[in-house]
């Protein structure tokens, strides 16, 4: 037993030895991002390209330094032990709402993990030093500015296009509303084109993603929500800002699940009845009911008059009564490709809301105080091609 433990600790020192004459230094190969951002936390997503061990720091928007030893690290654990992998999601808590933050993602790589009892770690080092403009939700805000893209299908120069001029400082959060990929046969695929364009954008504003249908499709499809995260961990959930309460909601696939193109695979039908027995309690919480405005993000809209494929037509059916009921005032979506506004009950429809659907070479620029609600549509040139007001 001695000499097995001598034997594990001249391994370990020849290792680090060897990682000193060439360390391996931890670095992303894609994020980080923001995710889940709340009241009093937030949620900080990165892939590494090798096994690392990674923390969060972070300080207030104070004009401290980030270097104090009295700063709280923020650790992914699994029953009580850290864990090393090459995807990090690392929950931050504790935060003041309506506050800006910095934080910081330190980590070490492993050299070798190989012995249970010890593993030999590379240079322990700052993967970026400082990240600023990150800022919690605030439900007693007096304004809420978010941006939305959507059916980007992995066309980058038309995604850089579209969020070219947003800043951070301008905006609460960014939507993703469906289809940043048109399959995920490789996680690093949804990884390179969800957040890949916009990196810089996203480590400090937090991007709500909103499932589409091509999302649940290709070989690693389940992996997904190991990218994202929410209050639910589902991509069905809500939150509020300021004057809007949202309301996430997936639609699934929109074909039925008989349909050949998911080979037995689909079961949509038991989990959009399970989101829907979720959302008729959800509109009777009341940060939702005593909302200004209260506004539902889904990529397949509740039309009926415009290519009602199977969930569309089942979202008309089924969870349009419960939002017209509950008093909701908007619904954005995308799905279609092309720009396409319902006013309440128009062409048939049984909306009571407005219902404002986005191109997929547009971005909806949105703001809201208490009394009023705006929309600009800009197109990919940054020229505003359509707009809407509303208020109470």
């Amino acid at each position: 037993m001695a000499m097995n433990k001598q034997l594990t600790i001249l391994a370990a020192l020849l290792a680090s030895t060897l990682c000193l004459a060439q360390p391996k230094k931890a670095t992303f190969q894609y994020g980080p991002w923001i995710q889940n951002v709340t009241e009093t936390g937030f949620t900080v997503i990165f892939k590494t390209p090798e096994p690392t061990l990674a923390f969060v720091e972070v300080a207030p928007e104070d004009g401290s330094s980030m270097y104090n030893s009295d700063r709280k690290r923020y650790y992914e654990t699994v029953a009580g032990r850290r864990t090393s992998g090459t995807l990090h999601k690392i929950r931050v808590t504790g935060l003041e709402p309506g506050t800006a933050y910095r934080y910081r993602v330190t980590g070490k790589v492993a050299l070798d993990d190989s012995y249970a009892y010890g593993i030999v770690w590379g240079p322990q080092l700052h993967m970026v030093e400082q990240i600023s403009g990150i800022r919690t939700l605030d439900s007693k805000a007096g304004e809420c500015r978010f941006s939305m893209i959507n059916d980007i299908h992995a066309h980058t120069d038309q995604y850089k296009d579209l969020i070219k001029g947003l800043k951070p400082e301008d905006m609460d959060f960014l939507v993703m509303n469906g289809d940043m990929a048109s399959y995920v046969n490789s996680l690093d695929t949804m990884m390179k084109y969800t957040f890949g364009p916009a990196k810089e954008l996203l480590q400090s504003v937090p991007s709500i993603y909103v499932r589409g249908n091509h999302e649940s499709r290709g070989r690693q499809f389940d992996l997904v929500p190991r990218i994202f995260d929410s209050p639910t961990s589902e991509f069905y959930f809500q939150f509020r800002q300021g004057p809007c309460a949202f309301l996430v909601l997936d639609g699934g696939e929109d074909k039925t699940d008989s349909s050949g193109e998911y080979s037995d695979t689909a079961d949509f039908d038991t989990y959009r009845n399970t989101e829907l027995e979720w959302l008729k309690e959800a509109v009777k919480n009341p940060e939702f009911v005593n909302a200004p405005w209260r506004i539902v993000l889904i990529h397949i809209p509740t039309i009926s008059h415009i290519t009602p494929w199977y969930t569309q037509q089942w979202l008309c059916d089924n969870v349009l009564p419960v939002l017209n009921e509950a008093g909701v005032d908007l619904m954005l979506s995308g799905h279609h490709h092309k720009y396409i506004y319902v006013a309440p009950g128009a062409e048939g429809n049984k909306n009571a809301f407005p219902i404002l659907i986005n191109s997929n070479v547009d971005r909806l620029d949105c703001s809201a105080s208490a009394k009023s609600l705006s929309i600009k549509v800009v197109n990919r040139e940054g020229k505003e091609i359509h707009s809407h007001s509303f208020s109470k």
